[in-house]
């Protein structure tokens, strides 16, 4: 991983470089080439936002928009890019990105190279890396903001982009920042939230950690009270390093933070994550650009922004109703055109798959709004004169979607559609149970799955009521109905909903109160539904056969020879980090770090294999006795250690420092070096069994 061990600690990392196309260019003629295998370049181009599709030579590429902050120039170069390599529309995700779809495997790099060349990137996007960092909705126009959630996402997301330490995780981590205490980043259901509050005349940020979705939803705790805005880089790092010490990298199902919280309870956890974070602290990192801080004012917060929202100095945001975030390129094309008449410099995508144009004019707002009506979408009066619902693409695209949840979702926004009934009722799908439409943090959450009728399987969606990401509460589970009946289920749940909610009942209390036999009576009028059609899931021609075999890639394969190259690096990194702050003992410590990292690789690409808690000394005996112990790596070997003894004497460790890099550098050489051919000689059986032995 080449790039990766750009880790200038003097510069503010830009977001895109064009060592990430070269590099991306050549690991994908490798691949074509047949040097790497499926496993390495699937590993390597999803680290470059590249994301396999269902459709057989297809991909997904996801663009990495940190906080949702969208340059108005971007959405001219995403039109263009959709439109000469992609198919279909574009879609604002829960994470705040915009993918793209059925791009071709060999044109990726020229797409990559047209969304470089507009300032874009896809790095870090996918793969085991720490993903698209999301922020407010109203990020930059709220006025309940202390701080500008968005410019502090995109800050954050800079100062770790590249580094060796995260490029190869045991899985993905998804961090998010909140502007005040109210907290609309959903800091529970994240890895890392950053909520920014005022403590003592003093502002700051309170940090949560360990949370996360998917099959087995957990709430993240509070790790810190409170933390200086400067300090935020080291939160990261420590959250990073306790991922990669304690999660678990052979079983891909529970390698996420949250099980880290799950297996030491909270009270360990943050003792766990406050002891790292204060061993970090006063260590060098990326420079930060102080932040420019508020003072806030009462403002109204709803649930999901949509309309004409107040902002600041006399201006407004005006949030885009763009049902299931799905915008096609001559749409992506007018909005730029709308944005730049306005005068409007910045959009902000939000996790509900909208769009905001901040910071308008008043007097813009009536030609905004006229204007992105025409397009087919809407900037309501009210929040709530449009339908709130959320939806992954499911069996459109994904490998592992086992309902067509964009189709459902499309229906029920359709017949959401000015009912009185479904007004602040959210709705929203899933595919499968990981939980990427949010299903977990809605009133109304359904996730496909597979169930038989008259032994025979047809789609289904599992209900969910009464989640609340902001509070981080999980839906409580319901009924199972069948996906041709879910849409009726829906608007047979919204009135009972309102119902509760107009006497002061919030839905999981409603839902609590009811059970499941309570919800089945409401539900009861499906028992009619019968027929053939509940075989065939919304949106597709074929009958279903059950839930995939195929393997998703969001947990990408671990390629022991990229991870412990990146592993090796950044140890020595930190050596120097340690060095420069006169931290002697911690930087020996990074010295051997680096070096076992580096004899791991050497020793992986014999074929040995070492373990994760095995000491220094064990990994350091096994390579003396393995085949990869040749002369030239056991000299440079040799070297660290008279080196690290020299500096234990004389207090010097730049000579120790040179020689961890010479050994990391050496190792580089020796396992990309290729192997010598075996060679007997002609019609010598014996000489020949004996060299292959």
């Amino acid at each position: 991983m080449k790039d990766a061990t750009h880790a200038d600690l003097s510069a503010i990392e830009p977001l895109v470089r064009s060592s990430d196309l070269a590099e991306y260019r050549q690991g994908l003629q490798r691949h074509q080439s047949g040097e790497w295998d499926a496993e390495r370049f699937t590993a390597f181009r999803l680290r470059h936002g590249v994301y396999g599709q269902k459709q057989a030579g297809v991909q997904m590429v996801r663009i990495k928009i940190p906080g949702g902050v969208v340059p108005t120039p971007w959405l001219k170069t995403l039109a263009t890019v959709n439109r000469e390599f992609a198919k279909g529309p574009a879609h604002i995700t829960t994470r705040q990105d915009f993918q793209l779809y059925y791009v071709p495997l060999e044109r990726t790099a020229d797409m990559l190279d047209v969304l470089n060349a507009g300032g874009i990137t896809t790095r870090e996007a996918c793969g085991n890396t720490l993903r698209n960092m999301t922020s407010c909705a109203l990020a930059g126009a709220c006025g309940r903001e202390l701080v500008d959630a968005g410019k502090v996402a995109d800050q954050l997301a800079r100062t770790w982009l590249r580094h060796p330490l995260v490029q190869h995780m045991p899985r993905k981590m998804k961090f998010t920042v909140s502007g005040c205490a109210t907290d609309c980043g959903a800091s529970p259901i994240h890895d890392l939230g950053f909520v920014a509050v005022e403590q003592g005349g003093k502002k700051g940020f309170k940090i949560l950690a360990g949370g996360g979705l998917g099959g087995q939803p957990i709430m993240a705790v509070e790790v810190l009270s409170f933390v200086a805005e400067e300090d935020l880089p080291t939160v990261i790092e420590a959250t990073a390093r306790l991922h990669q010490r304690y999660s678990n990298r052979r079983d891909r199902a529970m390698a996420r933070l949250k099980f880290v919280l799950k297996r030491f309870g909270a009270e360990k956890f943050t003792a766990l994550f406050q002891e790292e974070f204060e061993r970090l602290k006063n260590l060098p990192q990326r420079p930060w650009q102080p932040l420019s801080w508020r003072k806030p004012v009462e403002a109204p917060v709803a649930r999901t922004p949509v309309g004409v929202v107040p902002g600041h100095d006399g201006k407004v945001a005006l949030v885009v109703y763009i049902p299931l975030g799905i915008v096609d390129s001559d749409q992506l094309d007018a909005l730029y055109d709308i944005a730049v008449s306005a005068g409007v410099t910045r959009l902000s995508t939000t996790r509900d798959q909208k769009l905001a144009f901040i910071d308008v004019a008043k007097d813009k707002v009536a030609e905004v709004t006229a204007r992105v009506r025409a397009l087919g979408f809407d900037i309501p009066e009210a929040a709530e004169d449009v339908p709130d619902v959320v939806s992954c693409p499911g069996t459109t695209t994904c490998r592992i979607g086992i309902t067509n949840s964009q189709s459902f979702g499309i229906q029920v926004e359709k017949e959401a559609r000015g009912k009185a009934d479904a007004k602040g009722v959210s709705v929203h799908v899933s595919g499968c149970q990981n939980s990427c439409g949010l299903h977990h943090v809605a009133d109304i959450g359904l996730h496909g799955m597979g169930k038989k009728i008259d032994g025979k399987p047809a789609p289904h969606y599992q209900l969910h009521f009464g989640g609340d990401a902001y509070a981080g509460q999980v839906g409580l589970e319901g009924p199972i109905v069948p996906a041709r009946l879910a849409n009726k289920a829906v608007a047979l749940l919204r009135p009972e909903i309102r119902a509760a909610r107009a006497k002061g009942e919030d839905v999981r209390a409603w839902a609590e109160r009811l059970g499941k036999d309570g919800i089945n009576a409401i539900l009861a009028p499906l028992a009619a539904g019968q027929g053939d059609d509940l075989f065939t899931d919304w949106g597709d021609a074929d009958v279903f056969v059950g839930p995939p075999k195929a393997k998703g890639e969001c947990a990408a394969p671990q390629v022991s020879t990229t991870y412990y190259t990146d592993l090796a690096d950044d140890g020595l990194i930190n050596l120097d980090r340690f060095l420069g702050t006169g931290r002697w003992p911690e930087a020996l410590k990074a010295g051997e770090e680096a070096t076992v990292y580096a004899l791991r690789l050497l020793l992986a690409s014999h074929g040995v294999t070492t373990e994760d808690d095995q000491d220094a000394e064990g990994v350091f005996a096994l390579f003396r006795s393995s085949p990869a112990a040749s002369i030239e790596a056991v000299n440079a070997f040799e070297s660290v250690l008279a080196e690290r003894t020299s500096a234990l004497v004389t207090g010097e460790a730049d000579t120790y420092r040179e020689a961890v890099a010479y050994f990391i550098d050496t190792v580089g050489v020796l396992v990309t070096k290729p192997k010598a051919p075996v060679v007997a000689e002609v019609g010598d059986l014996a000489s020949i069994l004996a060299v292959v032995a």
